[in-house]
C-alpha cells in the first residue's frame, strides 16, 4: 500500500510588521560596510522603492530571505550582537506591555517564552530547571529558526544581547545573568566585548544557546506591574498569536512544533494545547485536510530518522530512543514500512 504524503494546504502569507532590527542591520551594512543596497535585496522579493516606507510590511518569507541575505554579506563578526542590544521592549509589541504588566521577571519571562512566536515565528525557546556552580537557575535555551549556521548565529546573538535590553528596562536597573552559552564559537579573538554586555561568565562552543538566571533575580517584583491589566493583556497576546498561527497555516505551524520538540514527540494532548485548541478541535482540522496527527509525527520522525542515519554515527538504538519509541525493534518497524528497507540498509546505502 502506497503511503501518500499529505499535501500543503493553501493560506494567504500573513504580513509582519516591518522589523526594526532588520532595518538596522541594513543600515550597517550600507553605510559602515559600502554593501550596495541592491545587492543585499536580491532575490528576497523586497524592492528599495519599498524598503523607504515606513508602514511596509513583510511576509515571513521576506522576512528570513533578508536574515540570509545579511548573514551572507555581513563582514561585522559583532554585528547581531551591537544591534541587538539597541532592541529593547518597544520591539516586543503587545508582548512587551505584557511583559511590563507582570508581577515578577519570572512572570515575564514564561510570557516571553510562551508567546516567543510574537517576535520570531519560527524561532523556539525552552525553559529548564538547572544548576550553575551551585545555584539553583532556571535556563532559557534558545533554537534558531532552522536555517544555515551564519544566519542562525546572526539570530541568536542578536536575541540574547536584545534580552540584556528588555531585562533592563524590566526591573528598571542593571540586571545581571549567571552564565550565558553560545553553541557557535566566539566569533572574534577576544570575548570581551560579550562579558562588558552580560557581566558574567560567557561560554563559547557550549551544547546549547542558553541564559541562565538564578531564581533569586526571577522573584524581582517589577516597578511597572499592573495587575488589574496584566490578564487582558495576555488575553491580547493569545488572540493575536492564533490569528498568527492561522494565518501562518496550522499544518505547517504544528510542523514545525514537532520538529523543535525537546525529547521525542508531543503528544496530540500538548500540541493542541500549545495551539490553544482541545484535541477534538485540533483533529477536525487536520481530517478536514486529509491528515491525522499520527501522520505528522511519522513524517517528521522519517525525516530525522534519515539525517541521523546519513551524518551521525548515532547507534540504531540511540536514534530509536531520541526520537521517542520504546525499544529499537518499534523504531525498526516503523522505518521499514516508511521506507522498504531497515535502518541498517539505508545507512549502508
Amino acid at each position: 500500500m502506497t503511503r501518500s504524503k499529505p499535501q500543503p494546504a493553501v493560506t494567504e502569507q500573513k504580513q509582519l510588521l516591518h522589523s526594526h532590527e532588520i532595518q538596522l542591520l541594513i543600515a550597517e551594512l550600507v553605510q559602515q560596510q559600502a554593501v550596495p543596497l541592491e545587492l543585499i535585496l536580491e532575490d528576497t522579493g523586497v524592492s528599495a522603492r519599498a524598503l523607504e516606507n515606513p508602514s511596509l510590511r513583510l511576509t515571513l518569507e521576506q522576512e528570513l530571505a533578508l536574515y540570509k541575505r545579511i548573514a551572507s554579506l555581513n563582514t561585522n563578526p559583532l554585528l547581531a550582537h551591537r544591534t541587538g542590544v539597541k532592541l529593547g521592549l518597544p520591539n516586543y509589541g503587545i508582548l512587551g506591555y505584557a511583559m511590563v504588566a507582570s508581577p515578577t521577571l519570572r512572570d515575564a519571562l514564561q510570557l516571553m517564552v510562551e508567546f516567543a512566536p510574537l517576535v520570531s515565528w519560527a524561532a523556539h525557546s525552552v525553559l529548564t530547571q538547572e544548576s550553575y556552580r551551585g545555584e539553583a537557575c532556571l535556563c532559557l535555551t534558545i533554537h534558531p529558526t532552522p536555517s544555515d549556521e551564519r544566519t542562525s548565529v546572526l539570530e541568536v546573538e542578536s536575541t540574547f544581547a536584545s534580552l540584556q535590553t528588555v531585562f533592563n528596562e524590566l526591573v528598571a536597573e542593571r540586571v545581571s545573568f549567571n552564565r550565558v552559552t553560545y553553541s557557535h564559537p566566539c566569533p572574534v579573538p577576544d570575548s570581551q566585548p560579550y562579558e562588558e554586555l552580560f557581566q558574567c561568565p560567557v561560554d563559547f562552543s557550549q551544547p546549547k544557546n542558553s541564559l541562565y538566571l538564578s531564581k533569586a533575580l526571577l522573584a524581582r517584583r517589577l516597578p511597572h506591574a499592573q495587575p488589574e491589566h496584566a490578564s487582558l493583556l495576555k488575553d491580547l497576546c493569545a488572540e493575536t498569536l492564533i490569528s498568527l498561527r492561522q494565518d501562518r497555516g496550522l499544518v505547517a505551524a504544528i510542523k514545525a512544533y514537532i520538529d523543535g520538540y525537546e525529547q521525542g514527540v508531543p503528544s496530540l494532548d500538548e500540541t493542541a494545547q500549545y495551539f490553544h485548541q482541545s484535541s477534538r478541535t485540533l483533529r477536525r482540522h487536520l481530517q478536514a485536510q486529509g491528515l491525522s496527527f499520527r501522520g505528522l509525527i511519522d513524517e517528521a520522525r522519517y525525516s530525522s530518522a534519515k539525517r541521523y542515519l546519513s551524518s551521525t554515527n548515532l547507534t540504531v538504538e540511540i536514534i530509536g530512543k531520541t526520537l521517542g519509541y520504546a525499544d529499537v525493534r518499534s523504531f525498526r518497524t516503523a522505518f521499514k514500512r516508511w521506507s522498504g528497507m531497515s535502518p541498517a540498509a539505508y545507512r549502508g546505502r
